[in-house]
């Protein structure tokens, strides 16, 4: 069997403590990786000292430091891009830097993707969970209508999946490009996720791949039920980025959808008592009006930087 070339992107933005954490998770998997790309998005609290300190101790660090916060969109970009351009590894291995793998999470996907082994593979993702052991609900991946193709294998068939531990092959990532760094927040991961299995690419869900998301709260995205007024402008990029998606990937079907979903949330908000409704109201409206318009470039694999 062929042996695997697997490189990790992190993104990391004034999580020092979790950063630490999730690299030490990292550097003690039972897969050995190549490099590890981390993207530090401007961090103001003693991260880039900390990443220039340990690559003089761990050759496959390879801090990139930013001058400016891209969002997570722009992290993951430069992270994929860096990833094509400065190495030939097969595979690269994506999350947060308030991830934290198991120990054998990357074996467990490799595996995985050695039962597949006659499939095109876009990307294969892991089962997250919040720290007391129940779904993180921000990361939920949604199953493909053949979701128990190979369902013999232990493997559930997505359509989307987010970029909290997924493993995505080169051959995908040339293919379809890199992720919009235009979105900035929320729902790049969908977007990106989703064009891969439009290419065509097979794409999985492994159970027993487990990683901890220690967000502050396990929440998902639902601005009628947001009770954290520094959050609220992030539904701007959600709504907006959810409508770009639906007009490229699924017409005009997907986007009236869409429209109906964001203007029964106005409702909510004005009808039911709602925490900050007057802000909840401007910050998604705008999303929604911008998304009909929207139209970010999506940057592709330049033929000179495939390795």
């Amino acid at each position: 069997m062929t042996k695997i070339k697997v490189d990790c992107v992190v993104v990391t933005y004034n999580k020092l403590s979790l950063l630490k954490e999730c690299l030490n998770a990292i550097l003690n998997q039972t897969k050995l990786l190549n490099k590890i790309f981390v993207i530090n998005n401007a961090s103001t609290d003693g991260t880039q000292e900390y990443l220039d300190e340990l690559q003089k101790k761990r050759s496959s660090i390879v801090p990139i430091n930013s001058d400016r916060n891209l969002g997570g969109a722009g992290g993951f970009n430069k992270g994929l891009v860096s990833f094509i351009n400065f190495s030939d590894s097969d595979f690269v291995w994506v999350m947060d830097d308030d991830t934290i793998p198991d120990h054998d999470a990357l074996e467990k996907l490799i595996t995985a993707k050695q039962k597949v082994d006659n499939k095109k593979i876009g990307y294969l993702s892991s089962n997250v969970r919040w720290i007391d052991g129940k779904a993180a609900l921000m990361n939920i991946p949604i199953p493909s209508l053949e979701w128990n193709a190979d369902a013999d294998h232990g493997l559930v068939k997505v359509k989307s999946a987010s970029f909290v531990s997924i493993l995505f092959s080169r051959e995908a990532i040339i293919q379809v490009g890199f992720p919009i760094t235009q979105f900035f927040i929320w729902g790049d991961d969908v977007e990106f996720t989703q064009r891969m299995t439009k290419a065509g690419f097979s794409n999985y869900f492994v159970p027993d791949s487990f990683v901890i998301h220690k967000m502050k709260a396990n929440v998902g995205t639902n601005i009628i039920d947001e009770t954290q007024k520094s959050r609220i402008k992030r539904y701007y990029y959600a709504n907006r980025n959810a409508l770009y998606t639906k007009r490229k990937l699924e017409g005009s079907k997907g986007v009236l959808k869409e429209l109906a979903k964001q203007v029964y949330s106005y409702f909510v908000i004005i009808f039911k008592k709602n925490a900050h409704s007057s802000y909840k109201l401007l910050c998604s409206f705008r999303g929604t009006v911008s998304g009909l318009f929207f139209n970010p470039v999506i940057e592709q694999v330049d033929d000179k930087n495939k390795l």
